[in-house]
């Protein structure tokens, strides 16, 4: 009778360990894809950040010639420094999703690139576009924005990793 007993007690346990292990097994399976997902999303607002970043870059960057363009032709300083705005709400509007998405280290990041983004629509806006050589104060602010956006996407792909 006692062999019946732990018998018995032998199918009960093993009944449950395999209960618990398809239970932790369906549980790492569906965390899975959730932490795939969650990575693209991240990803996807990156991504749309650096892209709004890298068209103010353009907006700003000087042609060969030194002079500024916009759909080829040269611009009134007002409305060079308005597009430069329209740009640079555009990437605020993509830094709002970058702070949703997180994490702490990628939103600091950003907002370096955000202030970037700022002091260069400052610099374009006291200066007119005979004033602006390539080494001027604008190209200057503009080379800082690059570099920001440089460390932002090392930032990115150090958080994405993880």
């Amino acid at each position: 009778m006692n062999a019946e007993i732990w018998t018995l007690v032998g199918v009960v346990v093993g009944a449950a360990g395999a209960l618990g292990a398809a239970a932790l097994t369906s549980r790492a399976a569906r965390r899975a894809p959730l932490a795939t997902q969650r990575r693209d999303k991240r990803r996807e607002a990156y991504a749309a950040f650096v892209g709004v970043a890298t068209e103010l870059a353009i907006a700003a960057d000087p042609n060969d010639s030194g002079g500024y363009r916009i759909n080829g032709a040269a611009p009134d300083p007002e409305e060079w420094v308005q597009e430069l705005n329209r740009v640079r709400r555009r990437l605020l509007a993509a830094y709002r999703l970058v702070q949703l998405e997180g994490p702490e280290e990628v939103e600091r990041s950003g907002m370096e690139v955000m202030n970037a983004a700022m002091r260069l629509v400052m610099a374009a806006d006291n200066v007119t576009l005979a004033d602006v050589p390539r080494t001027g104060q604008v190209y200057g602010e503009l080379l800082k924005l690059q570099d920001a956006v440089a460390a932002f996407l090392v930032t990115c792909q150090t958080a994405l990793r993880i």
